[in-house]
């Protein structure tokens, strides 16, 4: 293994310690330090992976702007190397960012492009989360409506929902009638 890989490794794996103790901001320096170096090595790929995962730990170390920071660009990284997982990723961490930093809308958006990702992977379970969390905000926004149908979309594309996505998709469907009749 060479010297560089070494490096690499160290920031990489101490990065990794840092955010399994809670210790976000270090782990972020870390994430950072290992994404400067990939793209020092014209890795673009892995640099964007090092940075989204600094955006998550900048999120757990209540910093969202730095998030943000740290996470844009990359999921046209993702986009143009083919890797539709991890640039749906990339848009639900800059979502969370958004939505942290209190802008609702630019949050909704950016989180129906990772659903529609999603959706399009394959990614059931991460199209149901990124619709809970456009659900969510949908609420804080007082479109109730909107909110339900959010919901609703997301679980319907379960194909083994458990009892309690069953139960809720039952008492979903409720509105839904009232407002089709």
């Amino acid at each position: 293994m060479t010297e560089n890989n070494n490096k690499l490794t160290m920031f990489e794996e101490s990065a990794k310690d840092f955010y399994q103790a809670g210790k976000f901001q270090q782990a972020a320096d870390g994430f950072s330090q290992a994404a400067a170096f990939y793209l020092d090595k014209g890795e673009k790929l892995l640099a964007a992976e090092m940075r989204n995962n600094q955006s998550v730990a900048l999120l757990k170390a209540k910093k969202p702007r730095l998030a943000l920071e740290a996470v844009q660009g990359t999921d046209q990284v993702f986009l143009e190397a083919g890797d539709l997982l991890k640039q749906g990723m990339a848009l639900a961490n800059q979502a969370t960012a958004l939505q942290e930093m209190g802008e609702k809308q630019k949050a909704i958006d950016d989180f129906n492009l990772a659903a529609e990702i999603f959706k399009n992977s394959g990614e059931k379970e991460m199209y149901l989360q990124t619709k809970q969390s456009i659900s969510a905000l949908k609420m804080k926004t007082r479109n109730v409506i909107g909110a339900l149908f959010s919901m609703q979309e997301g679980l319907d594309e379960l194909e083994k929902p458990n009892l309690r996505q069953k139960l809720l998709r039952s008492l979903l469907k409720i509105p839904q009638n009232l407002i089709n009749k």
